[in-house]
């Protein structure tokens, strides 16, 4: 009895011994895998850290250099006499051999000035999806969310692109993965043409003919976080596209001409947006050099400049080798070269500012090797409007530099 009893107390030690150290091995199994959740947790914790200072970064550096590069507006003060003392400009090298010359008529200018942050942007119209109002560094700009079209308003709905024109405007790269476009439509809303390009690589495609047999050329462009400029050129049949100073597409003869022009922005899980800003469509392609022998002086609207600035654009190179091209041929020639603005600011502030930018036209004439001798700088300020100040494109129109033959 007394060795049946022992059994049992031992088999029952032994019972709970197996309880407790199953028990403890429960624990440990149960720390163990805390450890390896904890583990993970800090890796894919360091993962994201790494992933969210990459883009930090490439967001510091973009807004380090729009600061570096922000004008007067943006900074909340004027700044002509500074640009007037200066004339300087910041015209790439890339862009040396840039042809692209802008349409010497505007027929559609939005600058957004004016427009509320959130709102719908007032000189275009919806086509589906949802486009506002946005800010890139305190500056307007329209965001085109998720799977979105949106094209120009005419106030003739109507109205269809000449047969010859150009489009140009500034988009933003931020690296966000998405696939954007600018698409030309024929009067049934068929597509023609489009420019294709994805912000997460560096491919550009232009498909053209798409009503028939569709054809592609791809190309490569710059890609780099921050504002680039496109610009477009059709003439009757044929069509140039720019990316920034690099011509990406040229294409001799599209089938059909295009009656709209639509943008376009998809994202994944349609949440990306396409950033654009001083969009301008212009009418016709008149050589310079004819404008010049019919109307004895050339009127430019493809000189541009920073904001409240006599700095020259980049994509002003385009013009002004047209221009240098001229006075190379003609030896003889000389130029008055006439800065003008539109009615924005005051009187003197403009007047200051059309004479800097008129001396930094001439001054960038000169580095590329034309006498000064045969230029001359003059300043009309807003004296001499050719439209209205009370529209967009009547403020863009104003706002030129003239080439008048001096005798």
């Amino acid at each position: 009895m007394k060795k049946l009893i022992l059994v049992l107390f031992c088999l029952g030690f032994a019972g709970s011994a197996c309880v407790v150290a199953q028990s403890r091995l429960e624990q440990i199994r149960n720390r163990v895998k805390e450890k390896v959740e904890q583990r993970v947790e800090a890796k894919t914790e360091e993962g994201i850290d790494k992933v969210l200072d990459k883009t930090e970064e490439a967001v510091k550096k973009t807004t380090k250099k729009n600061k570096n590069e922000s004008s007067p507006a943006e900074k909340g003060k004027s700044e002509p006499a500074a640009s007037a003392a200066t004339g300087k400009t910041r015209s790439d090298v890339s862009y040396t051999k840039y042809d692209f010359i802008p349409g010497n008529e505007v027929i559609f200018e939005d600058d957004l000035q004016g427009e509320q942050k959130g709102e719908f942007p007032s000189k275009w119209d919806l086509m589906e999806g949802n486009a506002e109002i946005a800010q890139i560094n305190g500056e307007n700009t329209i965001a085109l969310v998720g799977y979105t079209y949106i094209t120009p308003l005419f106030k003739d709905h109507s109205y269809q692109l000449p047969d010859e024109f150009t489009l140009e405007f500034d988009v933003f790269i931020d690296n966000q993965e998405g696939e954007n476009s600018i698409e030309f439509v024929n009067k049934n809303e068929e597509l023609i043409a489009n420019s294709l390009f994805w912000k997460d690589n560096t491919r550009f495609l232009f498909n053209w003919n798409q009503t028939s047999a569709e054809k592609t050329s791809e190309d490569s462009y710059d890609n780099s976080p921050g504002w680039h400029h496109y610009a477009l050129s059709f003439n009757k049949r044929a069509m140039k596209v720019y990316m920034d100073s690099k011509r990406v597409a040229n294409i001799p003869n599209i089938a059909e001409k295009p009656v709209k022009v639509k943008f376009f922005a998809r994202g994944p899980e349609d949440n990306s947006t396409l950033h654009i800003k001083n969009i301008r469509l212009a009418k016709g392609a008149v050589p310079l050099y004819d404008k010049l022998m019919t109307d004895g002086k050339i009127v430019t609207h493809g000189i541009t400049f920073d904001v409240g600035k006599a700095t020259i654009k980049p994509q002003s190179m385009g013009t002004i080798n047209e221009i240098y091209s001229i006075l190379q041929k003609n030896a003889s020639l000389r130029f008055s070269v006439e800065g003008h603005t539109d009615n924005t600011g005051n009187a003197a502030s403009n007047q200051a500012l059309s004479e800097a930018r008129a001396n930094a036209v001439c001054e960038k004439l000169q580095q590329m090797g034309i006498d000064a001798a045969r230029l001359k700088a003059r300043g009309h300020g807003m004296s001499k409007p050719m439209d209205t100040n009370n529209t967009a494109e009547g403020r863009a129109k104003n706002r030129r530099v003239e080439f008048v033959v001096l005798k």
